[in-house]
Protein backbone atom coordinates (compact mmCIF):
# COMPACT_ATOMS: atom_id res chain seq x y z
CA UNK A 1 0.00 0.00 0.00
CA UNK A 2 1.32 3.47 -0.88
CA UNK A 3 -0.02 6.92 -0.01
CA UNK A 4 1.37 10.44 0.34
CA UNK A 5 1.37 11.94 3.84
CA UNK A 6 1.53 15.48 5.20
CA UNK A 7 5.34 15.37 5.14
CA UNK A 8 5.19 15.03 1.36
CA UNK A 9 6.66 11.53 1.40
CA UNK A 10 5.03 8.45 -0.06
CA UNK A 11 4.24 5.91 2.63
CA UNK A 12 4.44 2.20 1.94
CA UNK A 13 3.61 -0.51 4.46
CA UNK A 14 3.15 -4.26 4.56
CA UNK A 15 2.10 -6.91 7.05
CA UNK A 16 4.55 -9.81 7.18
CA UNK A 17 5.40 -12.54 9.66
CA UNK A 18 3.06 -11.04 12.24
CA UNK A 19 4.78 -7.64 12.02
CA UNK A 20 3.54 -4.35 10.59
CA UNK A 21 6.43 -3.16 8.41
CA UNK A 22 7.04 0.49 7.56
CA UNK A 23 8.67 0.12 4.16
CA UNK A 24 9.14 3.75 3.11
CA UNK A 25 8.00 7.26 3.98
CA UNK A 26 7.72 9.38 7.12
CA UNK A 27 5.20 8.26 9.73
CA UNK A 28 4.01 9.88 12.93
CA UNK A 29 1.82 8.01 15.39
CA UNK A 30 -1.41 9.31 13.86
CA UNK A 31 -0.50 8.23 10.33
CA UNK A 32 0.78 4.91 11.70
CA UNK A 33 -2.59 4.21 13.34
CA UNK A 34 -4.40 5.22 10.15
CA UNK A 35 -2.25 2.87 8.06
CA UNK A 36 -2.83 0.03 10.52
CA UNK A 37 -6.58 0.67 10.54
CA UNK A 38 -6.72 0.62 6.73
CA UNK A 39 -4.74 -2.61 6.58
CA UNK A 40 -7.09 -4.12 9.15
CA UNK A 41 -10.16 -3.08 7.14
CA UNK A 42 -8.62 -4.69 4.06
CA UNK A 43 -8.10 -7.93 5.98
CA UNK A 44 -4.30 -7.84 5.94
CA UNK A 45 -3.84 -7.82 9.72
CA UNK A 46 -5.82 -10.79 10.97
CA UNK A 47 -2.93 -11.81 13.27
CA UNK A 48 -2.49 -8.30 14.71
CA UNK A 49 -4.96 -6.92 17.21
CA UNK A 50 -5.01 -3.27 18.27
CA UNK A 51 -1.64 -1.93 19.37
CA UNK A 52 -0.21 -5.40 19.97
CA UNK A 53 1.15 -5.78 16.44
CA UNK A 54 4.95 -5.33 16.47
CA UNK A 55 6.19 -2.44 14.33
CA UNK A 56 9.36 -2.71 12.22
CA UNK A 57 10.97 0.30 10.50
CA UNK A 58 12.81 -0.76 7.36
CA UNK A 59 15.38 1.14 5.31
CA UNK A 60 13.74 4.21 3.79
CA UNK A 61 11.14 4.57 6.56
CA UNK A 62 11.03 7.11 9.41
CA UNK A 63 8.83 6.93 12.49
CA UNK A 64 8.47 9.98 14.74
CA UNK A 65 6.90 9.78 18.20
CA UNK A 66 6.87 11.90 21.33
CA UNK A 67 7.48 10.57 24.82
CA UNK A 68 3.78 10.94 25.63
CA UNK A 69 2.80 8.91 22.56
CA UNK A 70 5.33 6.21 23.39
CA UNK A 71 4.05 6.05 26.96
CA UNK A 72 0.52 5.44 25.68
CA UNK A 73 1.43 3.11 22.83
CA UNK A 74 1.70 -0.09 24.92
CA UNK A 75 2.55 -2.16 21.86
CA UNK A 76 5.58 -4.04 23.07
CA UNK A 77 8.86 -3.74 21.24
CA UNK A 78 9.56 -1.55 18.26
CA UNK A 79 11.84 -3.17 15.70
CA UNK A 80 14.54 -1.38 13.72
CA UNK A 81 15.75 -2.95 10.48
CA UNK A 82 17.51 -0.22 8.52
CA UNK A 83 15.01 2.57 9.21
CA UNK A 84 14.99 5.59 11.51
CA UNK A 85 13.03 6.13 14.72
CA UNK A 86 12.92 9.71 16.01
CA UNK A 87 11.90 10.15 19.64
CA UNK A 88 10.76 13.53 20.90
CA UNK A 89 10.64 14.70 24.50
CA UNK A 90 7.46 15.78 26.25
CA UNK A 91 6.68 17.59 29.50
CA UNK A 92 5.97 14.79 31.94
CA UNK A 93 6.80 13.40 35.35
CA UNK A 94 6.67 9.82 34.08
CA UNK A 95 9.47 7.40 33.28
CA UNK A 96 8.71 5.42 30.11
CA UNK A 97 10.33 2.05 29.41
CA UNK A 98 10.56 1.21 25.70
CA UNK A 99 11.98 -2.04 24.30
CA UNK A 100 13.59 -1.71 20.85
CA UNK A 101 14.82 -4.74 18.90
CA UNK A 102 17.71 -4.25 16.47
CA UNK A 103 17.42 -6.46 13.39
CA UNK A 104 20.02 -7.29 10.73
CA UNK A 105 19.60 -3.95 8.91
CA UNK A 106 20.64 -1.81 11.88
CA UNK A 107 19.37 1.75 11.52
CA UNK A 108 19.17 5.00 13.47
CA UNK A 109 17.65 5.99 16.80
CA UNK A 110 17.45 9.77 17.21
CA UNK A 111 16.56 11.63 20.40
CA UNK A 112 15.72 15.33 20.27
CA UNK A 113 17.01 17.90 22.74
CA UNK A 114 15.41 17.96 26.17
CA UNK A 115 13.79 20.79 28.07
CA UNK A 116 13.70 21.53 31.79
CA UNK A 117 10.56 19.52 32.55
CA UNK A 118 11.06 16.64 30.13
CA UNK A 119 9.94 13.19 31.17
CA UNK A 120 12.44 10.34 31.16
CA UNK A 121 12.80 7.54 28.62
CA UNK A 122 14.59 4.25 29.30
CA UNK A 123 15.28 2.26 26.12
CA UNK A 124 16.05 -1.45 26.39
CA UNK A 125 18.01 -2.29 23.23
CA UNK A 126 18.06 -5.93 22.16
CA UNK A 127 20.37 -7.05 19.36
CA UNK A 128 18.40 -9.81 17.65
CA UNK A 129 21.20 -10.98 15.32
CA UNK A 130 24.77 -12.07 15.90
CA UNK A 131 25.73 -9.69 13.10
CA UNK A 132 23.88 -6.54 12.05
CA UNK A 133 24.51 -3.33 10.14
CA UNK A 134 25.65 -0.27 12.10
CA UNK A 135 23.22 1.23 14.61
CA UNK A 136 23.56 5.00 15.06
CA UNK A 137 22.39 6.60 18.31
CA UNK A 138 22.00 10.36 17.82
CA UNK A 139 21.50 12.72 20.76
CA UNK A 140 20.41 16.20 19.64
CA UNK A 141 21.58 19.15 21.72
CA UNK A 142 24.28 17.19 23.57
CA UNK A 143 27.88 18.32 23.73
CA UNK A 144 28.92 14.91 25.01
CA UNK A 145 27.49 11.49 25.84
CA UNK A 146 28.91 8.45 27.60
CA UNK A 147 28.50 4.72 27.94
CA UNK A 148 29.47 2.72 31.02
CA UNK A 149 29.98 -1.04 31.22
CA UNK A 150 28.90 -2.89 34.35
CA UNK A 151 30.88 -6.17 34.48
CA UNK A 152 28.86 -7.50 37.42
CA UNK A 153 25.62 -7.30 35.42
CA UNK A 154 27.33 -7.73 32.02
CA UNK A 155 25.45 -4.78 30.56
CA UNK A 156 26.24 -1.36 29.11
CA UNK A 157 24.31 1.79 29.99
CA UNK A 158 24.27 4.92 27.82
CA UNK A 159 23.59 8.20 29.60
CA UNK A 160 23.27 6.52 32.99
CA UNK A 161 26.07 5.40 35.29
CA UNK A 162 25.73 1.97 36.98
CA UNK A 163 24.16 2.36 40.41
CA UNK A 164 22.94 5.89 39.65
CA UNK A 165 19.43 7.19 39.00
CA UNK A 166 20.55 10.44 37.34
CA UNK A 167 20.06 10.38 33.57
CA UNK A 168 22.28 12.53 31.34
CA UNK A 169 19.54 14.47 29.52
CA UNK A 170 16.14 12.78 29.23
CA UNK A 171 16.98 9.37 27.77
CA UNK A 172 19.10 6.40 28.83
CA UNK A 173 19.71 3.11 27.04
CA UNK A 174 20.56 -0.39 28.20
CA UNK A 175 22.36 -3.04 26.13
CA UNK A 176 23.48 -6.54 27.01
CA UNK A 177 27.20 -7.19 27.16
CA UNK A 178 30.03 -4.80 26.31
CA UNK A 179 29.48 -3.95 22.62
CA UNK A 180 32.00 -1.07 22.59
CA UNK A 181 34.61 -3.19 24.40
CA UNK A 182 35.09 -0.64 27.16
CA UNK A 183 38.07 -1.85 29.21
CA UNK A 184 39.82 1.28 30.55
CA UNK A 185 38.82 2.33 34.11
CA UNK A 186 38.07 6.05 34.48
CA UNK A 187 38.19 7.83 37.83
CA UNK A 188 34.99 9.82 38.36
CA UNK A 189 34.45 12.60 40.88
CA UNK A 190 32.03 11.57 43.62
CA UNK A 191 32.38 7.82 43.02
CA UNK A 192 34.54 5.58 45.23
CA UNK A 193 35.70 3.32 42.40
CA UNK A 194 36.71 3.96 38.78
CA UNK A 195 34.14 3.20 36.08
CA UNK A 196 34.57 1.37 32.81
CA UNK A 197 33.47 4.33 30.76
CA UNK A 198 33.79 5.81 27.27
CA UNK A 199 32.81 9.30 26.15
CA UNK A 200 31.84 10.78 22.80
CA UNK A 201 31.83 14.51 21.97
CA UNK A 202 29.88 16.61 19.49
CA UNK A 203 33.04 18.21 18.03
CA UNK A 204 31.16 21.25 16.79
CA UNK A 205 28.10 19.35 15.57
CA UNK A 206 24.59 20.01 16.98
CA UNK A 207 24.45 16.41 18.21
CA UNK A 208 26.51 13.51 19.51
CA UNK A 209 26.51 10.27 17.51
CA UNK A 210 27.35 6.87 18.98
CA UNK A 211 27.85 4.23 16.29
CA UNK A 212 27.36 0.64 17.35
CA UNK A 213 28.93 -1.82 14.91
CA UNK A 214 27.36 -5.20 14.31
Amino acid sequence: MGSKNRYGSVQAVSCENGQFALVSGHFDMDSLRQAMAQHRREGHMSTCQGNTCPIVARSGAWLSATLTELDGWNAGALNLDGGTIIMGHAHSTNVTLLPVNIQAGGGTLMFDRSTKNSGKLLVDLKRMCDSHATLNLIFEGHEQQFAAYDPMMDMTLVGLAPGSDTIEGWVALRLDGNPWRIVCPTAMEGTPLPQLRREWRADGQPHVTLSLPG
